[in-house]
């Protein structure tokens, strides 16, 4: 994927034109205040999906490569925490540092990426909390 260039839409959510994908302005944590194991992440992609969040039904939890596009070493932000991630400042401050990710697994581990190094690591979805959901769709420009 290229690296993305990022565009506020106005409407909660971001746009990166170079991969043609719209995220989540904020992650869930900022939206709800609260942990998600893999499978709360997932209903909450799903109900954003069901809701038509910005106009749109395929809300979902990204990739390991769509993930990727979001740590970006020349940019800086900061985490609920106030501690440094690499997340463009377009994204407003205070996100979880962790996100899940989506990627078939015939275990009960799951993808996380971390913000603050960029490390992609697996994690038993249905137990563990502490991450965010941060969905994304696909942007189908036109």
């Amino acid at each position: 994927m290229e690296k993305p260039i990022f565009k506020d839409n106005g409407d909660g959510t971001i746009t990166d034109t170079a991969n043609d994908l719209t995220w989540a302005r904020e992650d869930s944590w900022q939206k709800e205040a609260k942990w998600f194991t893999w499978d709360e992440a997932s209903d909450y992609a799903k109900d954003l999906a069901g809701i038509r969040f910005a106009g749109h039904y395929e809300w979902r939890l990204p990739t390991i490569v769509e993930a990727e596009t979001l740590y970006e070493l020349d940019k800086e932000n900061k985490d609920k925490y106030g501690t440094k991630l690499f997340l463009d400042p377009i994204f407003p401050e205070g996100p979880l540092p962790t996100i899940w990710l989506h990627e078939p697994s015939m275990s009960g581990d799951d993808y996380i990426l971390d913000l603050r190094n960029g490390e992609i690591r697996t994690l038993y979805k249905s137990k563990s909390g502490r991450m965010a959901a941060r969905p994304v769709r696909k942007s189908y420009i036109e």
